[in-house]
């Protein structure tokens, strides 16, 4: 970990009060940035924040640059997920509910993240997407899987248009991640044995993995970089059985 990589970043995260978006908002402070953490479900240290409603979105926004005089870095990571299951048993209200956090709550965020960010004509925003957003997963996962397509779509798109701005968009697609809602809490150890015989570098991913490379595109050290997308799955979909 560098930890001068975010020094004097003020970086706003969704979906922080647990799991993935509070591992990575802990790693991003010992990295030496300043981390506004948000969410749905508020608490100490947690502001409110939901992202399919945009008055929410423009007071935590104005807030942050009242408090800390800018925003450099927003992490799209609040998402919702109702468990995998065979295409005709989904329900059409949990793929709109899908559709509404997923994406529109991201499409949000780079829309007020990214004005809040122009006038120093510099920051960047992450938008957090999954392997089902890179190819067909599993099956059971056709909803969820088609929101994290879009996600995928939506950060090319916004990249082209911000780069004027001197705006960088970049998404992550992370596999199953020990520690947080994309893995079972407790894996027996044959359990993890033939997940790890599914990935290439034979283990499970960790939450500093993701954490480390988010860290990087929020850095200047990826100042030249804008539109891609980044996969995070020990190599699992290089192969062609997940």
């Amino acid at each position: 970990m560098d930890t001068e990589a975010l020094d004097g970043k003020v970086i706003l995260v969704t979906g922080a009060a647990r799991s993935l978006g509070a591992a990575m908002s802990d790693y991003f402070e010992a990295s030496g940035g300043t981390v506004v953490r948000t969410d749905i479900d508020s608490g100490p240290g947690v502001v409110h924040l939901d992202v399919t409603k945009i008055q929410d979105w423009e007071t935590v926004v104005g807030d942050t640059v009242r408090d800390h005089g800018h925003l450099d870095g927003l992490v799209n990571n609040a998402a919702a997920f109702f468990g995998a299951r065979p295409f005709w048993d989904e329900k059409d209200e949990e793929f709109a509910r899908l559709l509404d956090v997923n994406v529109m709550g991201t499409w949000l965020g780079i829309k007020v993240g990214a004005r809040a960010m122009a006038p120093r004509s510099r920051g960047s925003i992450v938008n957090f997407s999954s392997t089902s957003g890179m190819m067909g997963s599993d099956a059971g996962f056709a909803g969820y899987g088609t929101t994290r397509w879009a996600v995928r779509g939506l950060t090319k798109h916004s990249a082209s248009d911000l780069a004027s701005q001197g705006l960088r968009v970049n998404s992550i697609h992370p596999g199953g991640i020990v520690g947080t809602g994309m893995m079972p809490p407790a894996l027996s150890p044959v359990e993890q044995r033939q997940r790890n015989l599914r990935n290439p570098l034979g283990r499970l991913g960790t939450t500093d993995d993701v954490a480390a490379m988010v860290s990087f595109l929020l850095s200047d050290d990826s100042a030249w970089i804008t539109g891609r997308e980044f996969v995070i799955d020990g190599g699992t979909t290089t192969t062609c059985a997940l």
